[in-house]
């Protein structure tokens, strides 16, 4: 089991190399490095406002699916903290009939 310090030294570790772990494989943390969360941000956001009336994530999915929903959908969350998007309150079925939130820009 990790100490304290080992924990915090090995989040450090992950910050500078793009959030991959130092086991990762050398390709890993290429990827990781090449990810740039604000042009991801930025470009969620573009998409969503896109949506006059409010989108959900399926609709950005499909908008943007040239990249995967794994690199999508963890942009919400910031958007959201930096008061860019909002939840409506509204719900939407998707593709599947499962009800999906309604997201709109600010």
């Amino acid at each position: 089991m990790k100490t304290f310090n080992q924990f915090f030294e090995d989040l450090g570790q992950m910050v500078n190399r793009g959030l991959a772990r130092a086991t990762d494989p050398e390709t890993s943390k290429e990827a990781a490095q090449s990810v740039d969360p604000t042009k991801l941000e930025q470009i969620v956001l573009d998409t969503i406002r896109s949506f006059p009336q409010g989108c959900i994530s399926q609709d950005v999915e499909h908008m943007l699916a040239e990249y995967r929903a794994s690199s999508i959908t963890p942009r919400y969350r910031p958007l959201m903290k930096k008061g860019l998007i909002v939840d409506t309150g509204e719900k939407r079925p998707g593709f599947s009939g499962r009800n999906q939130r309604v997201m709109k820009a600010i």
